[in-house]
């Protein structure tokens, strides 16, 4: 699979929000540096120019950030995000027609669970 910085001056994103690279509609990997140490901080999945498959993005000092998955450009399933210490800050989960946020979770830096929430995805 081919990756591609995302400072490359062929990776293009265009109006419609697909991602050409060299003219053309991009399959493979970007990824994205932290200017200072050069450790990659993202990594995003691309099929026929819009992002399809997993993403993950990294704090500055390697400690994972978030990560989750996308079809045809439309988040899916369920998304993760930690605090700097580690600990689970965040799930949303995705679904429906739309790719909608389905239900969400919060924690607190302690691990304590601050917000809980479902949506009702028929209103899509």
């Amino acid at each position: 699979m081919i990756r591609v910085n995302v400072d490359d001056p062929d990776l293009d994103a265009e109006l419609d929000q697909s991602v050409t690279y060299q003219g053309r509609l991009f399959t493979g990997e970007t990824y994205e540096e932290n200017p200072r140490t050069g450790v990659v901080v993202a990594l995003t999945t691309y099929r026929g120019g819009l992002e399809d498959g997993p993403t993950k993005g990294w704090y500055p000092d390697g400690e994972l950030e978030f990560e989750g998955f996308v079809e045809r450009g439309l988040p899916t399933g369920l998304w993760r995000s930690w605090h700097k210490n580690g600990q689970l800050a965040e799930e949303k989960e995705f679904g429906g027609r739309l790719g909608g946020v389905v239900a969400i979770r919060r924690w607190s830096e302690n691990g304590g669970l601050i917000d809980e929430r479902s949506f009702d995805t028929d209103l899509e």
